[in-house]
């Protein structure tokens, strides 16, 4: 029998210098353009989303093919839960996000340095 393990790597990230914050920034920026875009759609099923609109998002919005997956899923789970809990008259308003990175944005890589002994590298974008 085959089980999946799952784990949290919990670590210290040291002050990012002002390229990485701005690339960071950028990316925040753009997935929740496309989080909001997704929504735009007002679909719960995953499969339309990718079969109608995985394509043109990728033309559109400069993000890992990763990322406008989770982006996808994100739009998919806030229109579920916004439908369930909905109040008379309410209107989803979405004000922030948090990027989901899943395995295939990043990787970690060992090093010799004792003070930063793993090294995190972020996927962002195609370019």
């Amino acid at each position: 029998m085959q089980k999946e393990v799952q784990i949290c790597v919990v670590g210290k990230v040291f002050r990012p210098n002002k390229s990485k914050v701005l690339a960071l920034n950028k990316t925040l920026r753009e997935y929740f353009k496309l989080v909001k875009w997704y929504l735009g759609y007002n679909s719960t099923s995953k499969k339309f989303l990718h079969e109608k609109c995985y394509e043109k998002a990728k033309e559109l919005f400069n993000l890992n093919t990763a990322l406008i997956q989770t982006a996808r899923d994100k739009a998919v789970e806030i229109l579920k839960s916004f439908e369930e809990n909905r109040k008379e008259g309410s209107v989803l308003k979405l004000k922030r996000i948090s990027i989901r990175f899943d395995r295939r944005c990043y990787s970690f890589s060992k090093t010799n340095n004792a003070l930063t002994p793993y090294w995190l590298t972020l996927s962002l974008n195609r370019e």
